[in-house]
């Protein structure tokens, strides 16, 4: 069937210009037997369309030009546009134009006629065609209720034949005559009915022609035979459907294939599992993407069941697959039953699981040498002497100390001394956990309790450590909301986890730990004043490292064995570098000692540790810091002992500040002293980086 302009136009078309003559143009239409053409000015543009109408009248009013008879172009049409929107648009002659715009044909307003014309009465052989041979009944009644038409499968339901039922009025002919109810009401409308032991469905609907009702049009089925096998097969659909449900119930993907691998069956869990988006034809395509291998070629090369584990390409979910194989009587495989598992968590808890004995185990051995804790102060004597008495009892306890001093080694001392010590011990840093996922994480959650949350909820860090010990680190950044609930923890022994409504009994020692002042937040109103007294039952003070320098030499030689037995490497310090050690005044405490000393350890090059190499370090450490260490070297007259402090200090300062006015400022005295000084000791050991300095 010719649909669109191409087809049909005359191309390649004759070119005419408006000054030719009316004669010269009716010898070429005759010759090529022309409807018509079109019209170019000298400068090959298109000015008008010539008809063979037009050119006749022109011959008889004895015009000289085509100008003076010649008219306007009918509307331009593409080379792809179809016949049946074409046929609409004005104009006698119509352009056409490719996809460039280049104008490469023309077509008469005739032609679009006579090919729609075909095309009109093609379709209507076809939907005679279709009417004849549909295998439902169909018949149509006037609008005044009598037959117009109806095609032999509406005889046979009827009894009758065409040229008896057209023109007869619908009762005459059909028993239950709905259609004139179509007629009175203008609306659709389906229905069953039978007659004798045939069933019938119908569908009937108005003819509306400009807004009227001009008739009716009734469909018929014959469900006779349809209702039998329905009725027949009504309880393989109700297993059908169960069997759907169960696979849709499945978090498991199951999937049915041939022996092809072409899809059968799937259920929406295998479109989650692998992260697909619609289920695919065959289920080796997923390999290479998605999977490493084909569980269908598996089962077919060994006839019996198969299971591989393997991850996904695209997801990383470990995936447990098993293959089934179901063998008909002949003893092939037709069809291949896929389970797919992802066991990605289960993988991840044995995981955890594994790293948690690890964590364990190595827990175990620090906590089997705590009560080794090194010390020499008297006040870090007096601190594990009170740790040791304290963890005989239940008492709650606020450990305080700058950061860094070991608040957490004497937890976890309180805890082994305990009678709790083969129970957990759970560290929380109130301060490292973001304040909407705190009150989730201390005291877990319900299933359900928020979006994003385990379905099966989680036990929450008080319930981890029941009857043993909680160790709640940075108490003083616990927010205002969560203060209420751990009063109730301690005041009440019991926890509601979020979104829950019922307590749970808790039995948990809790020892808090802070390098802030409570009192001044209670003051602020940052910190509730009941909870500090609730949690303020036994303080213990652990003083910073400064204040008890007698345990830096007993630290010092325990963190050099550590981290040369660590990496394998023998590490001595010099004395010179143990004196500029002691001296420090570690801002950092206990863990920043640790830290320097496994620096050291690992960046000295030689076997000795000396002074030049600890003088690095600590300016990496603390240069500008006002606890920054200065050093001197043995016993000598004091009067040079404060001149060598006096050029420490200078450099520091010169070397952070870079200028003069700055560094007078800072040390509290005139630009001009700094500058005298500077010239004293230009001669001395500074004197290469004191040159180096922009006055």
């Amino acid at each position: 069937m010719i649909g669109i302009v191409k087809d049909i136009m005359t191309s390649p078309f004759v070119i005419f210009y408006e000054d030719d003559s009316p004669h010269r143009c009716l010898q070429t239409f005759v010759q090529k037997d022309l409807d018509g053409a079109l019209v170019f000015n000298d400068l090959d543009e298109l000015v008008g369309t010539l008809t063979a109408k037009a050119l006749l009248k022109g011959l008889f009013s004895q015009a000289k030009t085509i100008r003076e008879i010649m008219t306007i172009p009918g509307e331009i049409l593409n080379e792809d546009d179809r016949i049946d929107s074409a046929i609409h648009c004005s104009g006698e002659i119509h352009p056409v134009k490719n996809s460039r715009n280049e104008l490469i044909g023309c077509i008469t307003h005739k032609q679009l006629i006579e090919v729609y014309s075909e095309m009109i009465q093609e379709k209507l052989s076809l939907m005679d065609a279709i009417f004849n041979s549909a295998h439902n009944g169909i018949l149509s009644i006037d609008d005044k209720g009598f037959i117009t038409s109806i095609n032999p499968a509406a005889e046979r339901m009827a009894g009758t034949t065409a040229e008896q039922a057209i023109g007869q009025y619908i009762t005459n002919v059909v028993v239950n005559p709905g259609l004139l109810k179509v007629l009175k009401t203008g609306k659709p409308y389906s229905a069953k009915y039978q007659v004798g032991k045939r069933k019938y469905i119908s569908n009937r609907s108005p003819i509306i022609r400009n807004g009227k009702v001009v008739g009716a049009v009734g469909v018929f089925q014959d469900i006779s035979e349809i209702e039998f096998v329905s009725a027949e097969l009504s309880s393989v659909k109700n297993i059908l459907r169960e069997l759907d449900i169960v696979l849709e119930s499945s978090c498991d993907a199951i999937l049915i294939t041939d022996d092809q691998g072409n899809m059968i069956k799937a259920n929406q869990s295998f479109l989650r599992i692998l992260g697909l988006e619609t289920i695919p034809q065959n289920y080796d395509s997923l390999v290479g993407d998605y999977l490493e291998s084909s569980v269908v070629s598996a089962v077919l090369a060994n006839q019996q069941t198969v299971k591989v584990m393997e991850r996904n390409k695209k997801n990383q979910n470990l995936l447990m697959i098993t293959g089934t194989p179901v063998i008909d009587t002949e003893g092939k495989v037709y069809r291949v039953v896929i389970n797919i598992q992802n066991i990605t968590e289960i993988d991840n808890l044995r995981r955890e699981l594994d790293e948690a004995k690890r964590h364990l185990s190595q827990l175990q051995g620090e906590q089997n040498s705590l009560h080794h804790l090194i010390a020499a102060s008297a006040g870090m004597k007096k601190v594990i002497r009170i740790a040791e008495q304290i963890a005989k009892v239940d008492s709650t306890v606020l450990i305080l100390g700058e950061s860094g001093v070991g608040k957490e080694e004497i937890s976890k001392l309180i805890h082994q001394l305990g009678d709790r010590k083969d129970n957990p011990f759970v560290k929380v840093n109130c301060g490292a956990i973001p304040e909407q996922l705190l009150e989730s994480e201390l005291f877990g959650y319900e299933p359900g309790a928020f979006t994003g949350a385990n379905k099966g909820g989680k036990m929450g860090l008080f319930e981890s450590a029941n009857n043993g010990t909680i160790f709640l680190d940075e108490i003083g950044e616990l927010p205002l909301g969560l203060q209420v609930k751990l009063l109730r923890v301690l005041q009440e022994k019991e926890i509601t986890r979020v979104g829950g409504v019922h307590p749970k009994k808790i039995d948990v020692r809790i020892i808090a730990a802070t390098n802030r002042d409570l009192k001044e937040l209670v003051e602020k109103g940052a910190f509730r004043k009941d909870l500090y007294y609730r949690l303020n039952v036994v303080p213990i003070h652990i003083p910073p490292l400064r204040e008890r320098v007698e345990d830096i030499p007993l630290l010092l030689g325990m963190f050099q064995q550590r981290f040369s037995q660590h990496y394998g490497i023998e590490k001595f310090f010099s004395p010179e570098a143990l004196q500029a050690l002691i001296h420090y005044r570690w801002p950092g405490n206990v863990r920043e000692l640790a830290n320097v000393v496994e620096r050291l350890i690992v960046m000295t090059p030689g076997p000795t540790i000396e002074w030049k190499d600890v003088k690095m370090v600590l300016e990496e450490e603390g240069i500008g810091d006002e606890n920054s260490f200065v050093y001197v070297s043995g016993i000598m007259p004091l009067k040079e002992a404060v001149d060598e402090v006096e050029k420490q200090l200078l450099l520091k300062a010169l070397r952070l500040y870079k200028n003069t006015r700055r560094t007078a400022e800072v040390l509290k005295v005139d630009q001009s002293t700094i500058v005298r000084k500077m010239k004293k000791y230009r001669k001395g050991i500074l004197a290469p980086e004191v040159d180096s300095l922009n006055h």
